[in-house]
């Protein structure tokens, strides 16, 4: 009773985590010295298991005895003897049993010693790299037999100078060439393909070559520091301004969508720092040369080529967290075309654009602690790491100016261009962009020491799989060729985007038939690239087709009537019954404008504004109110006492005002024809006459008709319209008293 007071006791002062942290410790322990005791539990088995073994398989002693001896005799033999047997003997000392908890604890602390003298080793090895680096330093300032101080600094002033003579001479022959074209000196916002060429030629060609030039008499002449540390510094600043320059032509490409204040804030507050990361990253890959090993030395070389890099990889780190939001809204931002056309690439880019530096502080942050905390052959992921993204900016560079080429001004040339020409070349950047993707992939995993291309070719499945993207990528082209050229034939005849004079307008039929073709082409062109990529997965698409052959079999035992629908449905659109925007009667009381034509259904919208579905197999027969030309029927009463006569000039004169209207005359496509006198009836004559209208503009045209017929009919004095009291008499006096009298003696009156 008092131990359970006491376990009370204490669960109610520990705090339950805590209780709960302790829980899983010794259940640890418990696990930790269950599986450290297996060992000792089977090594003693095993044990006691050879010993019985061995008395119960225990070989006769006098075959042995008489084969030593035989053995011994020879002293080779006897020597192999020997060594068997003591062989035998420490096979068969006994091994010391697996440690409980205890042993566990130890050997863990030994791994983390070991781990812990691992990690501590590279602080020997800096030391001993600060050591020979200060070594080296000390050797290069005493070394003044082989070049004298004043001579490394005219040595060094000389390939400045004649680094200055050429850019300057390059740059004057720019200016002026600039001059005579009237190009402007600064890249504008948004350029066009000559101007980044005149760009480039103008602020990167010059100190490119100069530089060549420099380089060129450096190695043709003695080895040198001045001219050495010369050839450094101008391949530094030059390599600094290349990068500067690469980054002004992308923002400057990127100008459109909407994202000219994210430009504008680079523009204003970036140049310096990724100067300063061009800089410390070409210093980095210029100091780090052989050829320059035996002027400088190697350990010095080594120790400033990993300083500048890892001050270039601590600049990209800052740029990333300075320049968050702006390089966001640049991958973000895309015009209202992309915007509404590419919903899915939208997200994707949404998503990159919230987490692009998060890549960027990963590869700076860990690649610099492998650097400081790895061998010395880990210093080489430094530079691995700035060559691989020096590639990604270079590939968004090319990346841009194809996007530019490819896009290129709106002008009336191009809005003149076939369409088929258009899509054409906008796929074969596409696939240009693919491509060049594929290749970064592929530098990217040579910088690293890697290459896809030989592990595709040196190894039997990586063969494989080249040979089944090769067969895909080649499946996919084909059927995005076959689309492209399809699709392109369906909008030029559904909507043509270039009218000429002998230009026609796409008819109703075609407008309705070709979106039902097109979807089922792009049906049966997905159908086809998923079978055939199957295929060359390697799967066996047969009994897949087998399949979807008894399934379609099924399919239509079970839907017969939709079936008829689709059936009458094709015959209907094929003969062209009915089109979008005919007024319709199919007959059950449906009537209206057809609205739309599905492969199944009709939905037609009547007078009311009531929407009806009708499935094809319903229709037995259809009236079409809106084919080529309508009749405007005309009927008029007139009295017998009126002139027929009068009556049908009025009529003719009337349909001549009718022709001479401008409104009118679009409806009417022939005079008025009248016919005459059609008979007679108890209201009085019956004139008729018709107009050959416009589908769909017959009511319009008697509404007209009707209008100005009666305005002259009630200024004539011979002719007056019949109506039904015409032709009885007017009551008599007798007769209405008459009347008056028996309505009054009837009941209730």
């Amino acid at each position: 009773m008092s131990s359970l007071r006491f376990g009370a006791l204490a669960r109610s002062f520990v705090p339950t985590k805590l209780r709960s942290i302790v829980q899983r410790l010794l259940i640890a322990c418990f696990l930790f010295s269950l599986f450290g005791a297996l060992p000792a539990w089977s090594a003693t088995d095993s044990a006691s298991a050879s010993a019985s073994s061995a008395n119960a398989s225990n070989p006769p002693s006098t075959l042995s005895s008489a084969l030593a001896k035989t053995l011994q005799a020879n002293p080779a033999a006897n020597a192999l003897v020997v060594a068997l047997q003591q062989a035998e003997q420490q096979s068969k000392t006994p091994q010391p049993a697996q440690k409980g908890l205890i042993g566990l604890i130890a050997d863990s602390l030994d791994a983390v010693q070991s781990h812990y003298d691992q990690v501590v080793a590279p602080q020997k090895y800096w030391l001993q790299q600060f050591a020979r680096a200060e070594q080296e330093f000390s050797t290069l300032l005493s070394r003044h037999t082989d070049e004298p101080p004043s001579s490394m600094l005219i040595h060094f002033i000389e390939m400045l100078a004649l680094f200055a003579l050429v850019a300057l001479t390059l740059k004057y022959v720019g200016k002026r060439v600039r001059q005579h074209f009237g190009v402007e000196e600064e890249l504008s916002t948004d350029p066009n393909l000559k101007e980044l060429s005149i760009y480039i030629l103008r602020h990167i060609v010059p100190s490119v070559l100069a530089l060549l030039v420099e380089i060129a008499v450096v190695l043709s002449l003695q080895p040198s520091l001045g001219r050495a540390l010369a050839t450094v510094l101008l391949y530094t600043m030059i390599g600094a301004k290349v990068f500067r320059a690469v980054c002004a032509i992308i923002f400057s490409l990127s100008y459109s969508g909407h994202r000219s204040v994210a430009i504008h804030i680079l523009r204003r507050r970036a140049w310096k720092l990724l100067y300063l990361i061009g800089f410390a990253g070409w210093l980095g890959d210029a100091i780090n040369n052989p050829k320059l090993y035996p002027i400088i030395g190697g350990a010095l070389s080594a120790l400033v080529a990993t300083s500048a890099n890892l001050i270039a990889a601590i600049l990209c780190v800052v740029f990333a967290l300075r320049f968050r939001r702006p390089i966001a809204h640049l991958i973000r931002n895309r015009s209202l075309e992309v915007r509404t056309a590419h919903r899915a690439r939208m997200e994707t880019l949404e998503i990159i654009a919230s987490l692009w530096q998060y890549p960027i502080l990963l590869l700076a942050g860990g690649v610099s602690l492998a650097t400081l905390v790895g061998p010395a052959s880990s210093t080489a992921a430094l530079d691995h790491a700035l060559s691989s993204a020096a590639l990604l900016v270079g590939m968004f560079f090319v990346g841009t100016v194809l996007q530019r080429i490819g896009r290129g001004k709106k002008r009336t040339s191009l809005r003149r261009q076939s369409p088929y020409i258009l899509r054409l070349k906008a796929a074969i950047f596409s696939l240009l962009q693919i491509v060049m993707w594929i290749g970064f992939f592929e530098l990217l995993t040579r910088i690293w020491g890697h290459s896809l291309l030989d592990f595709a070719n040196a190894t039997l499945i990586g063969r494989l799989i080249l040979a089944a993207v090769g067969k895909i990528g080649l499946t996919l082209a084909l059927a995005w060729l076959a689309w492209i050229l399809l699709d392109t034939a369906i909008q030029e005849a559904i909507s043509p985007t270039r009218s000429g004079r002998y230009g026609r307008s796409p008819s109703t039929r075609m407008r309705t038939i070709l979106p039902l073709l097109r979807n089922a082409s792009l049906l049966v062109i997905l159908t086809v690239t998923v079978i055939t990529t199957l295929a060359n997965i390697g799967i066996n698409v047969t009994p897949l087709l087998a399949s979807a052959g008894v399934v379609g079999l099924a399919i239509g035992f079970g839907s017969q009537s939709l079936v008829k629908d689709v059936i009458t449905g094709i015959f209907i659109l094929i003969e062209d019954s009915m089109s979008v925007g005919d007024w319709v009667d199919v007959g059950n009381g449906h009537a209206g404008t057809v609205e739309h034509l599905s492969i199944r259904t009709v939905r037609l919208r009547d007078g009311n504004g009531s929407v009806h579905s009708v499935p094809f197999s319903q229709i037995i027969a259809v009236r079409n109110d809106s084919r080529e030309y309508a009749y405007a029927a005309l009927k008029l009463h007139v009295t017998l006492e009126s002139s027929i006569d009068d009556a049908l000039r009025i009529m003719r004169e009337t349909g001549a005002e009718m022709m001479k209207d401008a409104r009118l005359r679009r409806l009417l496509l022939q005079p008025i024809e009248i016919y005459g006198l059609n008979g007679f009836d108890l209201h009085g004559a019956i004139l008729t006459a018709a107009f050959r209208t416009r589908p769909q503009m017959q009511s319009e045209v008697v509404r007209a008709f009707n209008l100005r017929i009666k305005g002259k009919f009630d200024a004539a004095t011979t002719v007056s319209f019949a109506n039904e009291w015409a032709n009885f008499p007017a009551p008599t006096p007798s007769l209405a008293a008459t009347d008056n009298q028996e309505l009054n003696h009837q009941p209730g009156a």
